[in-house]
């Protein structure tokens, strides 16, 4: 048999094979390491674990005396926090609050831009820093979280503008 006059027709299958095949792996190493990357906002280096302890409504017999909603966080983490370059973000069913909370440290928080919260304290927020097992209250104005909402707190590192922890509890 002449070489010349052989089918060519395998070699088109085999090359579209191994063609989508490469495209499956390489498709599949680059799904893989964005589902490893770091989440964008986070940072994991400085990550603290502040749990919110509690949610509480107008009308609960409580310490603190909170008037309306109120948030009582908990600093679970291993290092202090400098309350002074930390804000807090509060989510209600993954949407903004309208409150504003632009520093931990109860001591400046009266003189600061702030809105939506009527008070800000606990041990956590007396000192320069938050240390690890001490509590922070925020109570929030108008009843701006509803038994049942979903609620996230968010801590962020204002020199970097930086989460360094974040949790959710239900109202």
């Amino acid at each position: 048999m002449d070489p010349r006059r052989l089918s060519p027709g395998i070699s088109p299958v085999m090359g579209t094979m191994l063609l989508v095949g490469m495209t499956v792996v390489l498709s599949s190493l680059v799904y893989l390491l964005v589902l490893a990357a770091p989440q964008a906002g986070i940072d994991p280096s400085r990550f603290q674990y502040i749990h919110i302890t509690e949610i509480r409504h107008p009308g609960d017999p409580i310490t603190p005396p909170c008037d309306d909603s109120c948030i009582l966080l908990i600093h679970e983490g291993n290092a202090p926090l400098d309350n002074d370059q930390l804000s807090a973000v509060i989510l209600g069913n993954n949407e903004m609050v309208k409150a504003n909370i632009t520093t931990l440290n109860g001591k400046k928080y009266p003189a600061t831009k702030h809105f939506g919260v009527k008070n800000l304290g606990g041990a956590g927020s007396r000192g320069q820093t938050w240390d690890p097992g001490e509590e922070i209250y925020i109570d929030l104005k108008d009843d701006l979280l509803e038994e049942g909402d979903l609620v996230t707190v968010r801590i962020v590192d204002k020199t970097t503008d930086l989460v360094i922890s974040e949790d959710t509890a239900r109202a």
